[in-house]
């Protein structure tokens, strides 16, 4: 199984920008206004099943997804930024795409380095992606519907945004 650069990319941009649409949600609640490097989530004014999903989404970036970038890829580069670095117009980012070249460039010019990761490792990181996939996908839509999705939400439901539901469907159609 070969994942290239561009697909890796492209799929990390999704992901970033799901994290984006969930954590900028109205559901989720913030003790104070989150920083770049900062974050302190509200856990007892967000709503839970929105906090299992972000987390469970984040989760999901950073142990299937992040691992297949250049080191760092998330805070260099701002389309794959956490939601708080990207909407900071003063964020100093180091990597841009090329996507004629399918590779994150310095201001100079120089590649990043892309991890090489291992056939069985690659294999257990696209299937951990296709099953969270499919349980991301559950909760989403299905959590006012589907027993079994209110109950992995904390027996709780929640309407997502249509930007998260936008962003799932592009990644997991």
């Amino acid at each position: 199984m070969q994942v290239t650069t561009c697909q890796v990319y492209e799929l990390a941009v999704d992901y970033a920008a799901l994290l984006r649409a969930l954590f900028g949600d109205p559901g989720f609640k913030f003790l104070q206004k989150p920083t770049a490097e900062v974050s302190a989530i509200d856990t007892e004014n967000t709503h839970m099943g929105l906090f299992w999903v972000t987390d469970f989404v984040q989760t999901t970036y950073i142990d299937n997804i992040l691992p297949f970038l250049p080191s760092h890829a998330s805070r260099k580069t701002k389309e794959l930024g956490n939601p708080w670095a990207y909407g900071d117009s003063s964020y100093q980012w180091e990597l841009t795409w090329d996507a004629e070249a399918g590779a994150l460039k310095d201001k100079n010019g120089n590649s990043a380095t892309f991890p090489t990761v291992a056939q069985a490792e690659v294999k257990s990181k696209m299937e951990n992606l296709v099953s969270r996939g499919f349980m991301i996908k559950k909760l989403v839509f299905d959590n006012g519907s589907d027993f079994m999705a209110k109950m992995a939400m904390g027996g709780q439901t929640y309407n997502f945004s249509d930007e998260a539901k936008a962003i799932i469907t592009k990644i997991y159609s």
